[in-house]
């Protein structure tokens, strides 16, 4: 293989032209990946410099865009950020998200120094524990570690569809998802947190196996009641639940 083919082998793998390993006179601009190591896509000659083009057709001459003429102009950008009324394009939504972009930047909220911590963290913590405890009261005789339902036919069992789990589906695995973020966020350990994200999937791999045992056990009547209530750790209307 000659150095030619080696050079644009780099260029086709990378994208990056390889002005530092050519003259002057030789000039390629960044391709796509060759299917193959050996093949090469076609090379046209262009007056005094060569250029390698990314193509999928191979009689397509033309040139790769860069990165900067793929972007939007600054003038339409201003004129995209000028459009609409102000006060009804969502300015809110775009404050809030700011915002929350520049507090997470910086990583603590000003004026409230170390307390931030143990604040957000105790919210978390507390309402994981009324989530809980609303839980268990409507669940009363329900109330199982096992994600199989109660047998009916022990006079214990029943499809729980009022109170909290008129909102969520699994207001328990809310409940103690929200304690386990919060005691994360209070002690401040990054792995506590790591363990609730595998404490979340192992959660929503319970409920998808405790819903397919429901759905044997209560038929139709569970098929409507995941019609009504879509959300399945946290609601999906929360202007509902604000109405509490």
């Amino acid at each position: 293989m000659t150095v030619r083919k080696i050079i644009l082998l780099l260029v086709s793998f990378t994208g990056i032209g390889c002005s530092a390993f050519a003259p002057p006179s030789l000039r390629f601009t960044p391709t796509a990946l060759i299917q193959h190591q050996t093949s090469m896509l076609p090379i046209k000659k262009n007056k005094s410099h060569f250029r390698l083009y990314a193509v999928d057709d191979p009689n397509n001459t033309e040139p790769t865009p860069s990165f900067m003429e793929t972007l939007a102009t600054p003038e339409v950008m201003m004129a995209n950020v000028l459009e609409g009324k102000f006060g009804q394009r969502g300015e809110p939504y775009v404050l809030a998200q700011f915002t929350l972009f520049l507090l997470l930047a910086i990583g603590y909220i000003p004026f409230l120094g170390d307390a931030t911590t143990p604040l957000l963290g105790s919210l978390f913590l507390l309402s994981g524990l009324f989530v809980v405890y609303r839980s268990s009261a409507d669940l009363k005789n329900n109330l199982s570690p096992w994600p199989v339902p109660i047998d009916r036919e022990s006079g214990r069992g029943s499809l729980v569809n009022t109170g909290i789990y008129s909102y969520v589906r699994h207001p328990m695995y809310t409940g103690v998802l929200l304690g386990m973020v919060g005691l994360s966020i209070a002690t401040d350990s990054i792995v506590r947190m790591i363990l609730t994200c595998a404490l979340y999937y192992v959660l929503d791999r319970k409920s998808e196996f405790e819903e397919e045992k429901l759905g044997e056990v209560y038929g139709e009547e569970y098929e409507k009641y995941k019609e009504e209530v879509t959300g399945k750790f946290f609601p999906s209307d929360f202007k509902k639940v604000l109405m509490l």
